[in-house]
């Protein structure tokens, strides 16, 4: 069994890891779990800026949400939870969660940035870029409502690693009231709530 340490907070990133790792069956050992280790000494050694989540695997360490998941996926590949390295499929995992990650979740972060007195001073906050943010979101989010109303699941039609880091993303408009006019995007959402192991927020 691999040595799997992860830097955790429950309501940030965090819940793409743990959600994998369940689904995963793997254990793990929780570092943190507590606002204070965020930008700690101890935090940086894995993370450079010191966020969450960052993890240790058999000892080499590795941050990015979606680089740690995907990199837990493939350490049980009789799981099938991540399309095979070198398949047209994983080319297609890595489309999904970059378009993810820079076409929809750049912006919502950014919204929640410029709205909570948390990453930066209320002082900082630029009020006026969130209506943008909306904008860009549901541009993305469109593009990504067509295709599901094609298939269930991003990847070969079956839940893979994949939806559980384009979900996250998803289920974050929808905690900022993007997701009106989405309706693919909302039954995607209610199929990864219905999963056992699923850390999404229910709605």
């Amino acid at each position: 069994m691999p040595s799997i340490k992860l830097f955790e907070l429950g309501p940030t990133r965090s819940a793409r890891v743990r959600w994998t790792l369940l689904e995963a069956g793997l254990e793990y050992e929780s570092i943190g779990n507590r606002v204070d280790i965020i930008g700690s000494e101890e935090l940086r050694k894995v993370h450079p800026l010191g966020k969450l989540p960052a993890a240790i695997i058999d000892g080499k360490p590795l941050f990015e949400s979606a680089a740690i998941a995907s990199a837990i996926a493939d350490l049980v590949p009789e799981k099938d939870l991540i399309a095979k390295p070198g398949t047209w499929s994983r080319y297609l995992h890595y489309q999904w969660v970059c378009f993810a990650l820079t076409e929809m979740e750049a912006h919502v972060q950014s919204t929640e940035i410029n709205s909570i007195d948390f990453v930066i001073p209320e002082s900082q906050h630029v009020p006026g870029i969130i209506e943008q943010n909306s904008m860009m979101f549901k541009r993305g989010a469109a593009a990504l409502n067509t295709v599901l109303g094609e298939t269930d699941y991003l990847i070969e039609d079956r839940f893979s690693v994949t939806d559980i880091i384009v979900g996250y993303t998803v289920a974050w408009g929808q905690e900022q009231g993007l997701l009106s006019g989405f309706p693919n995007l909302v039954a995607y959402l209610e199929r990864l709530l219905e999963r056992e192991h699923c850390t999404l927020p229910p709605h």
